[in-house]
C-alpha cells in the first residue's frame, strides 16, 4: 500500500488527461481500490461528456462529482489513523 500523505491529496489530471482511482490518489484503506476506481471513472466520463465542447471545465466538474467519495476516503483514513500507528498523521 502506497504512503498517503495527510488530507489525502487526489491528483485529478494534467490537462486533458484525467486520472481516477488509485492513480488519482482515491485509495480507501478498508476496502479494494476496483470501487473508487469504477466511481472515479464514471465521474470523469461523466464531466467528459456534460462538458465535451467546453474542455477547461472538465477537470473542475469531475472534480465536484468525486467530493462524496474524496470525503468518504478521508473519513476511512482518519479511522485507520486513529487505530494503527503506522498512519496516525492521517487522523
Amino acid at each position: 500500500m502506497p504512503h498517503i500523505r495527510p488530507g489525502c491529496r487526489v491528483d485529478y489530471g494534467v490537462g486533458r488527461i484525467l486520472f481516477a482511482g488509485e492513480a488519482a490518489g482515491f485509495l480507501n484503506p478498508m476496502g479494494e481500490g476496483i470501487s473508487a476506481g469504477m466511481e472515479s471513472g464514471y465521474c470523469a466520463a461523466s464531466a467528459v461528456m456534460e462538458h465535451f465542447d467546453n474542455p477547461e471545465t472538465v477537470r473542475e466538474a469531475y472534480r465536484q462529482s468525486t467530493e462524496n467519495l474524496k470525503s468518504y476516503m478521508q473519513r476511512q483514513w482518519s479511522l485507520v489513523g486513529g487505530m494503527a500507528g503506522t498512519f496516525r498523521e492521517m487522523e
